[in-house]
């Protein structure tokens, strides 16, 4: 495992995507997802009006301060084309923990990709950050954003959070989840293992005694 304290920013690959460090550049692609009043329903800051809202948002994330934030532009491997970020943030290396956030253009949801992103993301905070621990809030009304967290092995810790974000002069309510290296392992493994097993039932020669 690598434990650098201060790791460069790098190329994070999936089936579908590359997750590559935010750039300025990618401002065109990523204003139709940050313009979106539905996408951005749950975002904790609210959809850019212009893109040079957008540019701003994205000047302040290409800021190289990987001891406390990274963001990495989702883009599609046949087209390079921008669809989303992931992130991380609030990283707090004496104690490695840290917390994780996404935005998808809603054109690509229920498509798995996110998935195969913060799947991505994930083994890039335990290995390359040697983290220990990772974190996540939600709203309680994005149904769909709980029953993804959970479904990637996080673990609800608390909330509702009373008035924990203000966005656009609102208060939200947020939940918090975490989940520990252990867990994702022994998850990562379980998976593996039903892998292997469903490929052995298909091939008689292979099934279990």
């Amino acid at each position: 495992m690598l434990a650098s304290p201060l790791p460069t920013q790098t190329v994070i690959e999936t089936p579908r995507l590359l997750l590559r460090p935010i750039a300025l550049s990618d401002a065109s692609g990523l204003h139709l997802v940050f313009s979106d009043p539905e996408t951005m329903r749950y975002v904790d800051f609210p959809p850019c009006a212009n893109l040079a809202e957008t540019q701003k948002r994205i000047q302040l994330w290409t800021i190289p301060l990987p001891e406390w934030h990274a963001t990495w532009t989702l883009a599609e491997k046949e087209s390079g084309t921008p669809i989303g970020i992931v992130t991380y943030h609030h990283r707090e290396s004496s104690n490695r923990h840290l917390e994780v956030g996404y935005v998808l253009g809603r054109s690509h949801w229920r498509q798995g990709l996110m998935r195969e992103a913060m799947s991505g993301l994930i083994d890039y905070c335990f290995e390359a950050l040697a983290m220990h621990r990772i974190e996540v809030t939600v709203c309680p009304d994005n149904v769909a954003a709980v029953r993804f967290t959970e479904s990637l092995g996080f673990r609800r810790e608390g909330g509702p959070l009373r008035d924990r974000s203000l966005v656009q002069g609102q208060y939200r309510d947020l939940l918090l989840y975490g989940l520990l290296e252990r867990d994702w392992r022994a998850k990562t493994i379980r998976a593996e293992a039903a892998m292997i097993y469903a490929a052995a039932s298909r091939r008689p020669e292979l099934r279990p005694i």
